[in-house]
């Protein structure tokens, strides 16, 4: 047991204190949310003397301390009775200074007494404006009602005095929740009636609840924060058979939890000042000692939970909510959001390989609290630029890395696939590509060209005879069907067709009105004839009176024939019975040519 007294020892027994502590509790800055697993643990805990210093002035005390990113810091309060200035001491809480150079841990920095802080009752630090707040509690000069001060954490030197609440009340002590960035202050009446009020970082007031009345004859000292707990020490209580007090709340459920004694023993203890749990579960009180006039220091030890503290960006991740047994395992799993992927990965702000954590991270052996942070960057996406000739295609298409991306494409009407060009390269037979084509495991920009020929066409020729026929089709594509109609005139009706030359002897019903050249390959030639309808008919009754005409002349022919027979018949008998006659006249030698003349 270290006790010490005088202004001449009071900075090494100071800096002796810090060191026993720090040795005893490895002190260090806790801006965590850990917190005693049970408040009930704080009933009869086991309390251990660490240190004790003695007070620099006749009626000087150490009131209060708060733990930065670099010091150790003491409040002293000098005097209560007059305006003398009080001091602040700061203790190297590493073993280098803010400039990187070596020092000797817990050894004193800098010491500042500068101006009168009142009472000093309450302090406590905020890492992100680097400032130390100190609450005055009973100020002896009544204007400073209802005011806070504020001192640079690196130079512990005054900066303003801020009213934080109204000039009919106290700060009795305040604290600050790093994790939601907010003040709580415990603010008192005269007739000491409290209340918790919660303040934003500019000291406006969120949220408030009472917690004490005068009725109940309590004093708050100073108080600290535990995850959800609130301890506030109070006065010395006669039903606590003279021993200083510990109110227990809970500041989810704004209510009162728990009322203990509060007892050290050993010492001739007055009553107990200030708390602080320096690190999760490890509370540390001090108290005021009467004779000789000196602070004790007493530890005590409870069982924490910590609390793995965890953020995502664009993403889900597990945990963030569960108590934690001190030495357990905690794991938290992360996914991505869509077209996320894991970029950073930080633990209690460290950047770890996500090559080794991709999905998930363990807490192994939980010994305090910690955070996770997990980031999620968007997949890079990258274009795949099309064009096409004659015909259609997709827009350019934007892909997300290692997807595939499919490219749809068209012709257009009578032209056929000709080349495509990928990343300006051909791609071989294009024919196994008609429709689209697939990227596969995109890893960057690609293009697309896609160009297409004129499908080869022919000439459909056509003639008709008495009608009307489809007329002659210059370009019929390549495979295409081409239907030729005809129909005839009035009184008409088919009489043959000839295609690419031949003639149809036969005509079946399919072809009487059309004729379909179908999957044409190559140029056609097709000539329809149409007849009247009526020449059978004319035809067979022209022949009949042929018939009869020729029967008629043949009538008279015959006839004629007779008659020329029978006149031949008679000149060839005359001529007969002339020569007949001639000879007899000869005969009898008569000359025929005398008789003649005669």
């Amino acid at each position: 047991m270290l006790y010490l007294k005088g202004k001449k020892t009071h900075m090494l027994a100071a800096c002796l204190l810090i060191l026993s502590v720090a040795l005893s509790m490895e002190i260090g800055y806790v801006d965590t949310s850990a917190k005693i697993k049970e408040v009930s643990a704080l009933e009869n805990p086991q309390w251990t003397m660490v240190g004790q210093i003695g007070v620099t002035q006749a009626e000087g005390w150490p009131q209060s301390m708060c733990v930065t990113d670099k010091y150790i810091v003491c409040f002293e309060n000098t005097s209560n009775k007059d305006d003398e200035p009080d001091t602040l001491l700061a203790f190297y809480k590493n073993d280098y200074d803010e400039n990187g150079n070596p020092v000797e841990k817990y050894s004193l920095a800098m010491m500042v007494t500068e101006r009168d802080y009142e009472h000093g009752n309450g302090m406590t630090y905020n890492r992100n404006t680097n400032e130390i707040i100190i609450a005055p509690s009973k100020p002896r000069n009544k204007k400073n009602m209802g005011i806070i001060y504020i001192v640079d954490a690196d130079t512990l030197t005054y900066k303003e005095t801020v009213q934080v609440a109204d000039s009919s009340l106290r700060v009795a002590a305040v604290d600050y929740d790093a994790e939601n960035g907010q003040y709580i202050l415990l603010e008192g009446d005269r007739q000491n009636n409290y209340k918790f009020v919660f303040t934003d970082e500019n000291f406006q007031e969120l949220h408030s609840f009472g917690i004490i009345g005068s009725e109940q004859g309590i004093v708050c000292q100073d108080f600290t924060t535990s995850g959800d707990y609130m301890m506030v020490i109070t006065t010395p209580q006669e039903e606590l058979g003279g021993a200083s007090g510990l109110l227990v709340f809970s500041k989810s459920q704004e209510s009162q939890l728990a009322y203990y004694r509060l007892h050290m023993d050993g010492v001739g203890i007055q009553e107990a000042e200030s708390i602080a749990e320096i690190s999760p579960g490890h509370i540390l009180v001090a108290v005021g000692i009467q004779n000789p006039r000196s602070i004790g220091f007493f530890e005590t030890e409870l069982q924490a939970v910590f609390k793995v503290t965890t953020s995502v960006e664009n993403g889900d991740v597990s945990g963030g909510h569960d108590e934690l047994d001190e030495g357990s395992n905690y794991t938290v799993t992360y996914t991505p959001d869509e077209d996320y992927e894991l970029s950073t990965l930080f633990i209690d702000g460290v950047e770890q390989d996500i090559t080794v954590y991709p999905n998930s991270y363990t807490f192994e052996n939980l010994s305090s609290d910690h955070t996770l942070d997990v980031r999620f960057t968007e997949i890079p996406k990258f274009d795949i630029i099309t064009s096409v000739t004659n015909g259609k295609i997709d827009d350019t298409l934007t892909v997300r890395r290692d997807k595939d991306g499919r490219v749809t494409y068209k012709p257009k009407e009578h032209y056929e696939m000709d080349q495509i060009l990928v990343d300006g390269t051909p791609v071989e037979n294009p024919q196994d590509y008609l429709e689209g084509y697939d990227f596969i495991n995109v890893q960057g920009p690609h293009s697309i060209e896609v160009r297409y020929k004129e499908i080869p066409s022919y000439e459909i020729k056509t003639q008709v005879v008495n009608g009307t026929i489809t007329k002659t089709q210059p370009k019929v594509y390549r495979d295409e069907k081409a239907v030729i109609r005809y129909t005839p005139l009035e009184d008409y009706e088919l009489s043959y067709i000839k295609i690419d030359g031949k003639w149809r002897k036969k005509i079946p019903e399919r072809i009487l009105e059309k004729y379909v050249f179908r999957k044409v390959k190559g140029p056609h030639e097709i000539e329809v004839v149409f007849q009247w309808k009526y020449m059978p008919y004319m035809l067979f009754g022209g022949m009949w009176a042929l018939a009869l005409v020729c029967g008629i002349i043949y009538g008279f022919y015959t006839l004629y024939a007779e008659r020329r027979r029978k006149r031949d018949e008679m000149i060839r008998k005359r001529i007969e019975d002339r020569l007949r006659i001639q000879r007899e006249l000869e005969s009898r030698g008569i000359d025929i040519n005398n008789l003649k003349k005669r």
